[in-house]
Parts: structure tokens; sequence; C-alpha cells
């Protein structure tokens, strides 16, 4: 017998002999190479992304990223992935002439297209003769992933091809594997299930792949077939699933601006936030990143949902986050986490209520209001203990800030702007919601607690929330703005962090700032608006070029500067609202334009992370941003409970606009000329005020036209 000092001896005889090489990390580890985009599939079943890159080295080009819905993990510790392979064995590939060809940067072509409103990646390449394309779709009622292969012989003669699919599981995750010869499936098992078959043409199965032949293709002719890949599911009845897809994307909102962007913004945040949410409204606040839930986050998603046709989305995400992200109490969760007073993020008390009203205001639904009334009745009375409110103005105070910073970086005691818009709106929307349960004490309490916050954010002669005739970050509990911050210590910030160096840490300017515009506490076209806006200026390009607007002032950065998609959005809805379209435009551009806008998967920031092997990852909040930017503003809708407001304000370069949303379950549909003097609710003429119209709930489908 071999004891274990005996062992240790012959391993040290031999360790000379031996050279250990350490496995090397796949160029896929990686999340946040330069150039990587992801294009995002999704049905709340699984989660798909298709990965493309500019330089073989930094990844695999048309990469499949595979996961399921319900669980968090990391791009590594995707279904498909492979430690020494990484995504290679995810891309199908076409056999002609003895070689199997697969798409390669610089000689495919990858795009979104919506063939009958379903959100599609198409990827086309080159075989000898042979033109391809792939498209892939998720569809709507099972964990499926369906990959259609088109041949296309351009040449002269006859041509042969092969469709090559394999299957090389995660080890780590799928640890059992089986092959069906006879039906031509492949299945890998473990803690999920992963099954491949095809069909279109005879199908060879090997052990860890399937070729579909496309037989003899002649010149000008075409052979196809289609791959599906089910995640702890069965297979599919494709006819009859296809239908259902079609019909699903079909009910959702749609936009036609005429700009081809634009209309590219909104069609994939559309299915982003489809993607990204699962069918019980798990959502990671950043996928590959955090693994972890908030309250905040979602519920915006739930708003930008509710405001596209996709209730099936926001009730599952308010169901959960009443259920599971919101105590008896009335706290919120936050990294998945509640936390003691001080650090609490109170902001998201008044998100959870605003975001419950708006799914009501668009559905029409109250089910949900009063299945989780206590916890609504407790939500809102959370923030209105004396440990955070402040008896002469109500506004609300402790020592965390809106991007969760707290005492450790220097922030003391005071009012955070964020805090007062969110809960001044949520304790508006939940009187709502308190008339509607006949809870006339509860409504009375947040309308008058409402009332004096919005009072004091604007006017408090100690305590408002303006400075320079302009919206400050926050104000300290002597009435002093909190302009700087000093970290009591700064050794735990990361080397390379603004706020571990700069001699001088600034709050302002912020990005929360603009909420009270974007919501309207104050009139967007006034001057407490404008010089807001203005001091927004400092966060374009602070310290990097190429655009992009950064959270704050960057001296007080304790992470990486550089600027944040959602944030940036934040302040093109502002501006939007202020009337001012070519900074909107530059928002816009930018998010065509940088890294992400091409697939349409933002991620979080755009710079260096000082912490080494930290992923960035793509953070659903921005879709959410996006979908509200154009129904909120761009098209102006805006459903309340006993009414809907109807007024857009098109972009500068826009003259015409179609669009279609889904209001108390019946379609409006929308024609928008630019500039619109007059408008017809089903062809009857209605009066405009300020550019609106106000009608009942629709109750069939509505035919709306401003010209």
């Amino acid at each position: 017998m071999l004891d274990r000092r005996n062992f240790l001896c012959v391993s040290a005889a031999y360790a000379g002999q031996w050279k250990f090489s350490p496995l090397e990390l796949h160029s896929d580890y990686q999340t946040a190479v330069d150039g990587i985009e992801y294009y995002f599939l999704g049905n709340g079943k699984i989660i798909a992304a298709v990965q493309t890159v500019e330089r073989p080295e930094d990844g695999t080009h048309t990469g499949l990223i595979l996961m399921p819905a319900e669980r968090f993990g990391r791009k590594h510790s995707s279904l498909l992935y492979s430690v020494r392979s990484g995504l290679r064995y995810t891309r199908i590939g076409v056999s002609t002439g003895g070689a199997v060809v697969y798409p390669e940067p610089g000689k495919s072509r990858v795009r979104w297209e919506y063939p009958e409103a379903v959100p599609t990646v198409l990827i086309e390449w080159e075989a000898g003769d042979l033109r391809i394309a792939e498209r892939i779709h998720c569809l709507a009622d099972n964990p499926a992933l369906v990959r259609d292969v088109a041949i296309r012989n351009v040449g002269v003669r006859n041509a042969t091809g092969r469709v090559v699919v394999w299957l090389q599981p995660n080890s780590s995750l799928l640890d059992e594997y089986d092959v069906d010869r006879q039906r031509g499936v492949l299945t890998a098992s473990g803690y999920h299930r992963v099954q491949v078959y095809a069909t279109g043409g005879p199908v060879k199965t090997t052990d860890r792949s399937l070729e579909v032949e496309a037989g003899g293709i002649p010149p000008g002719g075409s052979a196809s077939a289609r791959i599906v890949m089910t995640v702890d599911g069965p297979a599919p009845f494709f006819s009859i699933q296809r239908e259902r897809t079609a019909a699903y994307w079909n009910s959702r909102a749609e936009l036609k601006t005429g700009h081809a962007g634009l209309d590219h913004l909104f069609h994939t945040a559309l299915a982003g936030i489809r993607a990204a949410v699962s069918s019980s409204g798990k959502m990671d606040g950043g996928i590959w990143q955090y693994n972890l839930e908030w309250a905040r986050d979602p519920v915006m998603v739930a708003q930008a949902a509710a405001a596209t046709g996709g209730d099936d989305i926001a009730r599952s995400i308010l169901e959960r986050v009443w259920a599971h992200s919101v105590t008896d109490e009335g706290k919120t969760v936050e990294a998945s986490r509640t936390r003691e007073p001080a650090d609490m993020e109170l902001d998201q008390n008044g998100q959870v209520l605003y975001a419950t009203w708006a799914r009501w205001a668009w559905t029409g639904d109250d089910s949900l209001i009063r299945r989780y009334w206590k916890r609504i009745h407790a939500t809102a009375d959370y923030v209105l203990q004396p440990v955070f409110r402040e008896a002469s103005s109500g506004l609300l105070k402790n020592t965390r800030e809106f991007w969760e910073r707290g005492a450790g970086h220097g922030f003391q005691e005071g009012f955070e702007i964020s805090y007062q818009v969110w809960n001044i709106i949520g304790l508006e929307k939940s009187a709502s919601m308190a008339a509607r349960m006949g809870d006339g004490a509860a409504q009375r309490r947040w309308l008058d607690a409402a009332r004096l916050m919005r009072e004091s954010l604007i006017g408090h002669s100690r305590y408002s929330l303006i400075e320079n005739n302009r919206f400050i970050k926050r104000r300290l509990m002597d009435g002093r703005p909190q302009l700087t911050v000093v970290p009591p210590d700064r050794s735990f910030l990361p080397p390379t962090a603004p706020l571990r160096s700069e001699p001088v840490c600034y709050c302002d300017p912020d990005t929360a700032t603009v909420y009270p515009i974007i919501h309207e506490i104050v009139d967007p076209r006034g001057e407490i608006a404008r010089h807001t806006l203005e001091s927004m200026e400092k966060l374009w390009n602070q310290r990097w070029s190429g655009g992009g607007y950064g959270r704050y002032d960057v001296t007080s950065e304790p992470d990486s500067p550089g600027p944040w998609p959602f944030a940036s959005m934040f302040v093109a809805r502002a501006w939007h609202e202020a009337g001012n379209y070519a900074m909107v435009w530059r928002v816009l551009n930018w998010m065509l334009e940088v890294q992400g806008g091409r697939g349409g998967a933002w991620f979080e920031v755009y710079g260096p992370r000082p912490l080494a092997g930290f992923p960035v990852g793509i953070v659903p909040w921005t879709w959410g941003e996006i979908l509200l930017y154009f129904v909120h503003h761009f098209l102006g809708v805006r459903p309340e409970p006993e009414a809907l407001v109807i007024r857009p304000r098109l972009l500068s370069g826009i003259e015409n606009v179609e669009a279609s949303v889904l209001v108390r379950g019946q379609p409006v549909h929308l024609r928008i000329a630019r500039g619109a003097t007059r408008a017809t609710v089903n062809g009857i003429r209605m009066d405009l005020k300020e550019g609106a119209i106000r009608i009942d709930p629709p109750r069939r489908a509505t035919q709306v036209e401003f010209s």
C-alpha cells in the first residue's frame, strides 16, 4: 500500500522530470475585450447570446453562449463553454471540398432581422461557391433555440455540402453524455440537460457532432437544415411553436421611425428585456457580472415591459420583487440582501411602488396590488420613519447614496436627491393605489408626505436641493451642500481609483440630478432644468474620448473612469423633455456607435476595471431606459388608471412615425406627423392641449393620428 507520505515522496522525485504548464484561460473567458459584441436572445426559459469579435485571437467569432434563465452565472460557466476550447465548438460549420468552413471575422456578416416580428440573428458566410445563411431565434413557449441554415450554390457546377453542429458541453455542469444514433440526438446531462437534434436531410451521428447531408446542389439551387437545441425541456413540435412565437412578438409594441438606428435601439432593447428575465421574474443586475438581484434594476425593466406589451415580463418581475426582494417591514433588497437603515437605498422603495402603479395603469389589472397590499403599505410607510425623515421638510436622510457609496467613501448623513424624487412619485402613486383599495387614511398620509417632500425639494429654506439655480446631489443636516467627499481610509480602494488619489473629490455633477426633469417635478424647459442639464456637460468625455456621460464627477469614482450607458440615457431623457433634441441625438448616436451598439447589448461601463478578474457584464437596466425613452418621451404614451394621455414629441429630423402599444390589452395604433396641430381617435377629431390628448382607456383596437 502506498501511504500518503510515500506518495508525496514519489511525487517529489518525479517533479524535477515533469514540466507542469498551467492551463491558460481561453480568450472566450473575457467578457469585454475590444471589438466584442453580443446579440441576446431568450424567452424566460433560456438565455442565449451570439458573440462576434473583430480578431480571431480575441475569441470565437459567432460563438454561442447558452444558459438556463433561472440560474445566474459567469460567461465561462455557461452550458457550452469548454475550458480548453472556449466557444469554438458552438459554431455551425459547412463541410465542402473536404474542409469544414466556419464564419470568421472579416469574412462573415452578422446582423439582426425580424421575420414575422421575431428577433433573429442572421449570420452569413461563404464556403467556395456556397453562400450560407444561418438564422437563430428562440421559441416563445419552449426552452429551445432554433438554428436554420440555408445553403445556396452560386457556382456553375453541382456542389455538395454538409451542415456540421457539435455538442461539446461544459464538463463541470454536464458530466453525462449520450449519443442516440438511431434518432440522431445528442444529449449532455448533469445539473442541466442539453439536447441537440437536426432535420432537413440525412443525419450522420458521430460521438460529438451531427452532420446533415445537403446532397447535390445544382447551380442556382439551395438546400437547408434545421438544428434545434433544448435546455431542460422536451423537443418542440416546431410548426405550432413557431406560430405561437410569431403571435407573441406581433403582440409586442412596434416602432417605425424611418431611421434605422432608432428602430435598431428600440427592437434590440425589446429583445433584450425578454432575454434577461426568467419566467419566475429573476433578473441578474449584470449578466455574467453580478449574479445578484436588486429591487431597483428589475422594476425599471418591469416599467419598460409593461409599456411595450410585455406584461408576462412585468408581472413576473413584480411578483418576484414583492415576494423576494421586499420584506414585511418594507425593506428592499440590494445585491440580494437588506441593509441597516443608514445604508438602505431608499430610492428603491419609491421605484417599486411606482412600477406597480405603472403596470396597473398600462394593463388595468390590480391583482398584484390586492395580493401584496400589506407589503405595499409597509414599503410606503417604511421611508416615513423618523430615522429617515426630517420633520420640518419631510425629506429623507441617511449616509447611503444612489450609486451605492456610503460613509466609507466619505458620504455624511444627508439628503440624496434620488431618494426624494422617487419617493415623491412613489408615494403619490401609492395614494392612488390606496384609493383603489379603499384605504383613505393611507391615501391622505402618503399624499401629505409627498406634497411636503415636493415643496421642500424645491423651496425649503434650509434643505432644498437647489443651489445656484440648479439641482445638487446632496445636502447635509446642517444645511450645507455636500460638495466633496473625503474617505476616512483610502487604502481599501483600488490603487487606480480616482477616489483613492485625487486631492479633491467632487460629488457634483451627478446624472441622478436630472430625475426631477425626467419626471417633470420642475418645468423641464425652465431655468432650473436648463442649469442642471448644462452642468451635465462636465461628465461628457470627462477623462476619456469617444463620448458618453460618466455617472458622476470622476474625481469621486471608487471604480474606473468611463461612460455609463444607462446613466447617459438618464440625461437623454431629460434633454428630450427640455426640448434640446440635438443633445438627445448626441447620446443616441453614441449608443449606436459605441462597442455594444451593433449587437444591442451594452456593458455597464466603458473603461478598465481596477479589480483584476472582475468581469464587466451586460446591464439589462439599459434596455429598460431605452424603451422608456421611446414610449414615455418620444411617443409620449402615458396611461393612468382612469385615462390615456398621449403627448408625442418627435426628435428633430424625424418627420413621420408609425407605432403601436398595448393599453388595457387593446392595441393602440399611432400615426404621428412632426409638428402636428390636430389629432383624431378612430376618426373623431380631438382637442389638443399643449400637444396632448386625454381620452378614456381603450376598450377596443384604437387608431390615433396626430397630423
